[in-house]
């Protein structure tokens, strides 16, 4: 009572938790002490320990940007890279459009973009939640703000991206780096939630970009000629290159490849190249297969679900999850329209992905070429 004559209460006192720090956390004599002094308490208590980063470490103290929390940078040639070269462009001729991250603006790209654009770039710190609900306000303000943070850290802010951007119908693009299974960062990096999420907030377009050149479109589009809340999403694995003639544009999909009538394959996103892959393998044994990309999930295109209904069987393919993800769209479009073909959805199980070569992962969920193949080959002689 006495102290708190002179000074303000402390945070967590005033909420019942007794305080104790802080404590320099390389003294491990003091973090002892203070954990033993902890632990004689009743009920909850915070002991704050300052550390720093990669101390003791020169290439990691020397490293002022990451600190070397990882050893990764961005490939030439990755769908990354394809957002960060786009994103600077963009900066160049749309004034209104600002960059915001959350403590990764190197390894999502941004980082270009602040070196050229310092006072248009804004790095919130480890705070989803206040990244998404401050987009909506610039958007609100008549800026585009575009939002880089991995597929698995959108689940901390979705009520910010459903109820403060998606209800109040904001133009904010979210840009999705670290989309589905991407394997040696483990169980809680996988990015299989992120379509499931996005396709139920109303009016949001969601794209899923099949190569460098599709992603560098949909940024332009996602900006140029969107409404409401947009997001791209995209592997971590290398980009596929693609012609001239290979890119859609705007909200379209784009026929891959015309088949005989008695399947269709739809491959989302980076599974595009696992359809074509099984479309080969199958016209080997004679079954000539159609193949779809349907570029934009939602809103789908509906000359893609048309011809998909004239088919004897449809076959989607996505890396996320299978339940609430794009084939389910597919199918719900499908059956809205009267349409009775069988659709397989072939996803991610819902379950904690081990860690693995992102391939491998892929291999034992039947997400190859193989499985796709085989999936058809059981579904045409049944």
């Amino acid at each position: 009572a006495v102290r708190e004559m002179w000074e303000p209460p402390a945070f967590f006192e005033d909420l019942g938790i007794r305080y104790l720090g802080p404590f320099d956390g390389h003294d491990i004599e003091a973090v002892e002490n203070a954990l033993r002094n902890a632990a004689q308490f009743e009920g909850p208590k915070v002991v704050h320990v300052l550390t720093q980063k990669g101390r003791g470490y020169a290439p990691a103290e020397n490293d002022s940007i990451k600190l070397m929390h990882d050893t990764g940078s961005i490939k030439p040639g990755s769908y990354t890279a394809a957002f960060m070269d786009t994103l600077c462009k963009l900066g160049e001729t749309h004034p209104e459009v600002v960059a915001i991250t959350a403590a990764m603006p190197d390894s999502t790209g941004i980082l270009a973009f602040e070196e050229r654009f310092p006072d248009r770039s804004f790095d919130v710190g480890i705070a989803e939640q206040h990244a998404f609900t401050m987009a909506a306000g610039m958007a609100m303000g008549g800026l585009t703000p575009v939002v880089a943070v991995y597929s698995t850290f959108l689940t901390r802010a979705f009520d910010q991206l459903n109820l403060d951007v998606g209800l109040h119908g904001q133009h904010v693009v979210f840009c999705l780096d670290r989309a589905g299974i991407t394997g040696d960062d483990g169980p809680s990096h996988h990015g299989v939630l992120d379509m499931v999420l996005c396709l139920k907030v109303p009016g949001m377009t969601v794209m899923a970009p099949s190569s460098y050149q599709e992603l560098q479109q949909m940024m332009v589009d996602a900006v140029e000629i969107c409404d409401g809340p947009v997001s791209i999403r995209w592997p971590k694995t290398a980009a596929v290159e693609a012609a001239d003639d290979e890119v859609g544009s705007g909200l379209n999909a784009r026929l891959v490849r015309r088949g005989d009538g008695r399947v269709c394959l739809i491959g989302v996103g980076k599974m595009l190249a696992a359809c074509e892959e099984a479309a080969d393998r199958l016209a080997e044994a004679g079954i000539d297969a159609t193949v779809w990309d349907p570029r934009i999930v939602s809103p789908l295109d509906p000359e893609m679900i048309t011809d998909a209904a004239s088919h004897a069987l449809v076959v989607s393919v996505e890396d996320g999850f299978r339940q609430g993800g794009a084939g389910t769209a597919i199918e719900t479009a499908l059956r809205d329209r009267g349409s009775e073909v069988p659709v397989e959805v072939m996803g991610v199980p819902i379950d904690y992905i081990d860690h693995a070569a992102p391939d491998l992962i892929l291999e034992r969920l039947g997400l190859d070429a193989a499985g796709i193949e085989a999936t058809v080959r059981s579904h045409l002689s049944s």
